[in-house]
């Protein structure tokens, strides 16, 4: 194990144990599911959705899912690339929020995957929001 980082951990009496760096367990895949939370973007006016772009490495078959103003998770679509741009499906109707929320999930035995960050591509649809 030179050169490698390990983790280690101690149970209840003191004893020390090393972990595996892997992402199975006894060779099942152990599933991945990152949930970012709401997001408001900074502001709570209307915005118009167009495309998620996700920065990643090893995440080939993630799934991308998001959920705007707290409502259910729908799925945008699948990771192929390491930096990918995943758009919203129009339908001939724009995809539009308060605040979003996305969800990223996998299962693979392959190399572990990273998620580096994601990015949200949005136009403001309210301009002003008038308190009484």
């Amino acid at each position: 194990m030179f050169g490698q980082v390990q983790p280690y951990f101690t149970d209840d009496t003191g004893r020390l144990f090393r972990d595996e760096v892997t992402n199975t367990d006894n060779g099942d895949p152990i599933p991945m599911d990152i949930e970012f939370g709401r997001d408001n973007l900074g502001a709570n006016q209307l915005k118009n959705f167009s495309a998620v772009l996700v920065d990643s490495e090893d995440a080939r078959g993630a799934i991308v899912q998001y959920s705007l103003d707290g409502g259910q998770f729908r799925t945008l679509g699948q990771v192929t690339e390491n930096v990918q741009k995943l758009i919203f499906p129009q339908n001939d109707q724009l995809i539009e929020g308060r605040d979003i929320n996305i969800k990223i999930t996998h299962n693979d035995t392959g190399d572990p995957t990273v998620v580096n960050g994601i990015s949200v591509y949005y136009s403001m649809k309210e301009f002003g929001i008038s308190e009484v």
